[in-house]
């Protein structure tokens, strides 16, 4: 094939070139052992540690702080009844701080106040000059500042709401640098896969840690609470050290990668590592898909942000469990998200691969089923009352479902621009990030009148609900998986030069 001129990089042609295989084929055992998937695994690691160390606070407040002990007859009388307690010491029970509900819902939102800061400058960052170091430095000085929580908690808590505000302030460096990282690495028919068994890290995060704090804040020493926190941040630490050794920002810089899977890669990434691009901010802010990304990607922020901070809550203050029986419980939901969100992943990109489906289809559908079953299923839960068996089968039903978001809107920004996903991430990450305060402050408010009420409760959900189907709607009315006319570089390469270059690696 000759070409005597010059093609845009999103011309038919060239989108032709970088669609096909050109030979290269994988088993599965070198898929799992391939370097690509060494990142996705070490991403996997990174997200359950960033998650650890963003909930471990939902469930060790519960024992940090002492029981508000009411004589209201309404809360009494509304309340479910009380449960043996497994405690191993009736101290444990009493709690150390005496923090009210608002200040305990200032602890649970403060995060998410330094979350939103650098959403946007990481991506940027990230999109300049790689997201490795950023990425992994996001964990590194979480993991430190989950070490200080304990010794901040004891100075005060407008000490542990600075803390909380500056934890997230560092992790939200990792989200755009990460997705930065996937444009590079993730193939094409990939994408979902990929994207989904890094960040489903965070949902194991959530099933693993919060049934290890509740068992650690029944241990005596130093109180029980304070170990899952020391213990998160030594495992950061030691983390970072692998991650530096082990993952490069694009397979051009990788030493140990074999010459065909690097060129298997840069052929159906769709990225070009060897040129700078100007980041087409008009193009983002004026497209109705990217609006449709934006409404949909907070609406299921809403829901993991707020169930992460509320459930523990929910499940000690309605339902009567205690702290152990808390954190087992409140992993539950987080197992079956987990579950859902791999089966989904593979699922969506086989049908992407066998063509059996449109990008923009499956995009929508995941959404619309991460987002309507599990606002359904939560209401549902409300109507559950006392019925605690109801209503934890009701919210993992709906967790299962939710994990299709991460095939959904969480990898939809490579879809509209793989060049700027970390930038996309970025801008919709800090708007989605608000959803992180203010769905404790408005769970607070609804139920301040009495936190016991399942009444009360139920609007909670009813909520959450309105939210997540709001979110669904947007993107199947605006959303699209199709790459944007701005999402695509214009710069002119020479046809000739792909086919040599192609010739000379053997394909």
């Amino acid at each position: 094939m000759k070409s005597s001129g010059k093609l845009s990089y999103g011309s038919f042609e060239t989108k032709n070139l970088i669609s096909d295989d050109f030979g290269y084929h994988e088993t599965v055992r070198g898929k799992i052992f391939s370097t690509r998937y060494r990142l996705a695994f070490m991403g996997f690691l990174g997200f359950f540690l960033l998650y650890s160390m963003r909930i471990n606070i939902s469930v060790a407040l519960v024992d940090m702080v002492k029981s508000e002990q009411s004589n209201d007859n309404k809360s009494i009388n509304e309340n479910c009844p009380v449960r043996d307690s497994n405690s191993s010491s009736d101290e444990a029970d009493d709690g150390t701080f005496e923090w009210s509900s608002g200040q305990q819902a200032n602890v649970l939102g403060a995060f998410y106040y330094g979350y939103m800061v650098t959403q946007l400058p990481a991506g940027y960052v990230a999109s300049k000059y790689g997201g490795k170091h950023l990425y992994g430095l996001g964990v590194l000085l979480t993991g430190v500042f989950t070490l200080l929580t304990p010794p901040a908690s004891y100075l005060g808590v407008e000490w542990l709401i600075i803390l909380r505000v500056l934890e997230g302030v560092t992790e939200a460096m990792t989200f755009p640098s990460f997705h930065h990282l996937i444009g590079r690495w993730a193939p094409k028919f990939e994408r979902s896969l990929f994207a989904a068994l890094s960040v489903s890290g965070a949902s194991f995060g959530n099933m693993a840690i919060q049934p290890l704090v509740g068992y650690l804040c029944t241990v005596a020493l130093w109180d029980g609470w304070p170990l899952g926190f020391y213990a998160n941040g030594i495992l950061a630490i030691v983390w970072y050290v692998a991650w530096c050794l082990i993952v490069y920002d694009s397979p051009d810089t990788h030493p140990r990668i074999s010459q065909s899977e690097r060129t298997f890669i840069k052929t159906q990434s769709q990225v070009d590592d060897g040129k700078k691009y100007k980041i087409p901010w008009k193009g983002i802010f004026t497209s109705l898909p990217f609006y449709g990304l934006l409404v949909a990607h907070f609406s299921v922020n809403f829901i993991n942000y707020g169930l992460m901070s509320v459930l523990p809550q929910y499940l000690s203050e309605v339902l009567n469990f205690d702290i152990a029986s808390n954190g087992f419980l409140s992993a539950l939901p987080w197992l079956c998200c987990f579950i859902g969100t791999v089966l989904t992943s593979q699922i969506t990109d086989f049908l992407r691969s066998r063509k059996y489906v449109s990008t923009t289809f499956i995009r929508k559908f995941n959404q619309i089923i991460s987002t309507f079953l599990p606002g359904l299923f939560l209401v549902l839960a409300g109507y559950a009352g006392c019925d605690d068996a109801k209503a934890i089968a009701f919210i993992a039903i709906g967790m299962f479902f939710f994990g299709a978001h991460y095939s959904a809107c969480y990898c939809n920004n490579l879809d509209l621009a793989p060049h700027f996903a970390g930038i996309i991430f970025g801008i919709t990450n800090t708007v989605a990030t608000t959803s992180g305060f203010l769905s404790p402050i408005i769970v607070e408010k609804i139920t301040e009148d009495n936190v016991h009420s399942k009444d009360l409760w139920l609007n909670a959900f009813y909520t959450f609900a309105g939210v997540a189907w709001t979110g669904g709607l947007a993107f199947a009315v605006l959303g699209s998986g199709e790459t944007q006319s701005w999402g695509v570089p214009h710069f002119d390469i020479d046809s000739q030069d792909v086919l040599e270059d192609l010739h000379e690696t053997g394909h």
